[in-house]
């Protein structure tokens, strides 16, 4: 519980945290990460169902350099919410995070986050989730090389780009298949030769 004093400083800290230039902004982050964490992380847990695209994007960027504390909040309010800001955001922050601190594995609950966003049928959901998987190194590949199939053509576009991002022997062996199967989209197949003729 925040006094009546720290109150104050906290509030004008997260003015602070809020204000455009970089270098007023980086050094409230630090104090309120460093002083007030416990209330600051559930202010910018908050600020992922906020309409301001900009406390948005600030809150995003934030969470992304607090790492795990922040995925453990992230997870419950994926599940919990039909919001497709709210989801994005959530998948958003995941990225960040997965960026900022170089993981390749994420655990298993946030892993659930990842399948239930593949199942997803919003495009900004498809479109964010696979930016993730991305990322996420051999293990992102591995999902990606079945959602390139899926029956949605973004989804399957989506994960076909990535996987023209990260090429090795596998998803070399991977295009060459899907080249040769009549049930892949004919979009599909004009994204891989184009790339193989570069």
């Amino acid at each position: 519980m925040i006094n009546y004093l720290d109150l104050n400083k906290y509030i004008e800290l997260y003015q602070d945290f809020l204000h455009p230039n970089p270098n007023i902004n980086s050094k409230a982050f630090l104090i309120l990460r460093k002083e007030f964490e416990l209330e600051f992380v559930d202010n910018l847990i908050a600020n992922l169902k906020e309409e301001d695209l900009f406390i948005r994007r600030k809150s995003i960027l934030a969470l992304g350099r607090i790492g795990g504390k922040a995925l453990k909040l992230i997870v419950p309010l994926y599940m919990d919410t039909k919001n497709t800001v709210v989801k994005v955001s959530c998948l958003k922050t995941m990225t960040k995070v997965v960026v900022n601190f170089n993981l390749e594995e994420l655990t298993q609950e946030e892993m659930l986050v990842v399948e239930l966003a593949i199942q997803d049928d919003e495009p900004e959901i498809i479109l964010t989730v696979i930016s993730l998987l991305r990322q996420l190194g051999k293990n992102g590949r591995n999902i990606l090389m079945k959602t390139c199939r899926d029956k949605d053509l973004l989804m399957a576009k989506a994960s076909t780009s990535a996987l023209l991002e990260m090429k090795d022997q596998t998803v070399e062996e991977l295009f060459d298949e899907l080249l040769n199967d009549e049930s892949i989209d004919p979009m599909i197949k004009e994204d891989i030769l184009r790339d193989k003729t570069i």
